[in-house]
């Protein structure tokens, strides 16, 4: 395991935010946000990649049926939640109403921001904190999420290469159980336009079938669509009609610099054209898109 601390990827991601800004201006507000966060981000990356303390949490367990090395749920409680607080304190200004409100809250309630951690590291419901707090249930979600990705991240990177992961054709994501977020079309030596998925919480990529749902695995053409806008050339809506769930795919032969996790969420508008057709997102972004 390294213990340097390897933050080229929030770096390469921030750069990226400040380009998509420049080319499509009318995502500034989500991208400035954005970039404050991963800012936050950045550093909670590189404190777990330092610290020992998180290590209980990355040994192999089984989840929902497979095997996965990333698990949460045994992060130490004190200091896990000590870093939760700090992390809900630095709230970026950019932040929207609704979110520096339910940071207030938070605040205000120690042991409700202890027990959405919680939650979310086991995998429960978090309605009743969101009923106690008096808030929205998807942007309370946002603090959990923007708090762990980088921790989870980190931890994957510690573990590194050395592990054999049978990722192929899987929907949830081989390290840490997670759907993913976004799907990469990429050539490489044996396959042109070969596909990956990547992880929701931990980042990681693992490769799946070009043609078939990540959520019900429907292979047939007929019910497997496509959209795509003249503004995202290199980005598409990839629909299921079977289960009426879509994903957005980067295509990174149309598009070498972008960073999928990046414009997954700049290309907000195609997240709208699909809710307008009735489908719902396999898996929403950081920011709740």
């Amino acid at each position: 395991m390294s213990q340097s601390a390897p933050s080229g990827d929030w770096i390469r991601r921030q750069k990226r935010v400040d380009r998509l800004r420049t080319e499509h201006p009318h995502v500034d507000g989500i991208l400035t946000f954005y970039k404050a966060l991963l800012g936050q981000q950045d550093k909670l990356f590189r404190e777990a990649i330092r610290s020992r303390v998180f290590d209980i949490a990355a040994s192999s367990e089984q989840s929902q049926g497979q095997k996965v090395y990333v698990c949460l749920e045994r992060l130490p409680r004190q200091p896990r939640d000590q870093a939760f607080t700090a992390f809900v304190k630095s709230l970026p200004e950019s932040a929207t109403e609704v979110l520096q409100a339910i940071a207030v809250r938070l605040l205000e309630a120690p042991p409700l921001t202890s027990q959405l951690l919680a939650a979310v590291v086991s995998g429960q419901s978090i309605d009743e904190v969101a009923a106690e707090l008096k808030c929205d249930r998807l942007a309370l979600e946002f603090f959990p999420k923007a708090f762990l990705q980088p921790i989870a991240e980190a931890l994957v990177q510690r573990i590194g290469p050395g592990i054999h992961l049978d990722g192929d054709g899987k929907t949830l994501c081989p390290y840490c159980g997670s759907l993913p977020q976004v799907s990469v079309l990429q050539d490489d030596v044996d396959t042109r336009g070969k596909r990956t998925l990547l992880c929701s919480l931990c980042g990681s990529a693992w490769s799946f079938a070009r043609s078939c749902c990540p959520q019900c695995c429907e292979e047939k053409a007929d019910q497997l669509q496509y959209h795509e806008t003249e503004v995202w050339p290199h980005v598409r809506v990839e629909e299921c009609r079977a289960c009426q769930t879509y994903i957005k795919t980067v295509d990174l032969r149309t598009n070498g610099l972008a960073v999928p996790l990046v414009d997954e969420i700049a290309s907000v508008e195609l997240d709208l054209w699909a809710r307008e057709q009735g489908m719902v997102k396999l898996q929403r972004n950081v920011l709740g898109l």
